[in-house]
């Protein structure tokens, strides 16, 4: 019943970001979300999405995704034609944004609004989705890092207790000095760095370069050669990962396809990557990303847990550069 009240609520939502907001116009996807979309990524996230929902067990990594990907999806729909509304496509975003607001409204229930919750809604704005081809360097060697990757791991800045404090600053009263004093040296750090805190390095780096203040920082071209900068040593390490074919590593190289997918760099967004992790996600144990009857899962998997956090953004971006 809750959900089907919220319906107005997302509607009125989308409208607000298409008429009130100025929107750049980008083309029409013609095709069926469920025939046609690379790789059925629609249903991917529909499936996700409702295991996830199933699944009931709230954490801040569930709850830290559905704010990303339902202001990814708002984005989105803030660059398309006022008719998307009107087509399969748009019925797609609504029924996605519908089931984000369902599941938020329960996580809500029980921890309350998110921190970051108007950082996404006042303070960020994407300017398109468009794909960056042969930007990411890859010819940076990276089979040495072999002998000691395991080590390398724990290398670098920032620390997940700084990377939430720096988000935390991203709000508030004078916001853009506090951004400039405290988050923006963590991007711009020369430090080797490796694995989570080098992803966790371009997360920042997204969240600023789409920020309100950015403008006071630098040029749109100068964050844009920081984001090549910092994926590419991401893709020295991702090259390393997929060589080495290790389960122990999956987790980071979705975080690494992930994150880095965010600024639309091909090499992380195409069929080839994605395919290789929706195998991954096909085989494993608990299936989160397959179509499930309500005991379909195992009582003991995790579909709320940091890992498919993280495929509900990858698939989500990938679903909206993609189209």
């Amino acid at each position: 019943m809750l959900c089907a009240v919220k319906r107005l609520t997302v509607i009125t939502s989308i409208l607000t970001y298409l008429f009130v907001n100025t929107a750049a116009i980008s083309e029409m996807w013609p095709g069926s979300p469920t025939t046609t979309m690379p790789l059925h990524l629609s249903e991917i996230v529909k499936n996700l999405l409702n295991n996830i929902e199933r699944d009931g067990d709230w954490n801040e990594n569930v709850d830290s995704a559905l704010l990303f990907v339902e202001f990814l999806v708002k984005q989105k729909v803030q660059q398309q034609k006022s008719s998307v509304l009107d087509t399969a496509i748009g019925s797609l975003y609504l029924e996605i944004l519908e089931k984000i607001s369902c599941i938020r409204m329960k996580v809500i229930q029980s921890f309350g609004a998110h921190n970051l919750q108007a950082v996404f809604q006042h303070n960020l704005m994407i300017t398109g989705f468009t794909l960056r081809r042969h930007q990411i360097d890859k010819n940076l060697e990276f089979k040495s890092l072999a002998q000691n990757y395991s080590t390398l791991l724990g290398t670098g800045f920032p620390n997940d207790t700084f990377a939430g404090l720096c988000l935390m600053h991203s709000q508030g009263l004078e916001l853009c000095e506090r951004l400039r004093r405290t988050c923006l040296p963590v991007i711009k750090i020369s430090t080797p760095t490796y694995g989570f805190r080098r992803t966790h390095q371009a997360l920042q780096l997204f969240f600023l370069m789409h920020h309100n203040c950015a403008r006071f920082y630098g040029t749109r071209l100068s964050f844009e050669i920081l984001a090549t900068e910092h994926c590419s040593q991401v893709y020295r390490e991702h090259q390393l990962i997929a060589t080495l074919d290790s389960k122990e590593w999956q987790e980071l190289y979705i975080e690494q396809s992930a994150i880095c997918g965010l600024f639309g760099f091909a090499e992380f967004l195409n069929v080839e990557e994605l395919t290789k992790i929706i195998d991954w996600e096909s085989a494993a144990t608990c299936g989160c990303i397959k179509s499930h009857l309500i005991s379909g899962i195992q009582r003991n998997c995790r579909c709320t847990d940091h890992k498919h956090a993280i495929l509900l953004v990858q698939f989500v971006n990938a679903m909206l550069f993609l189209i």
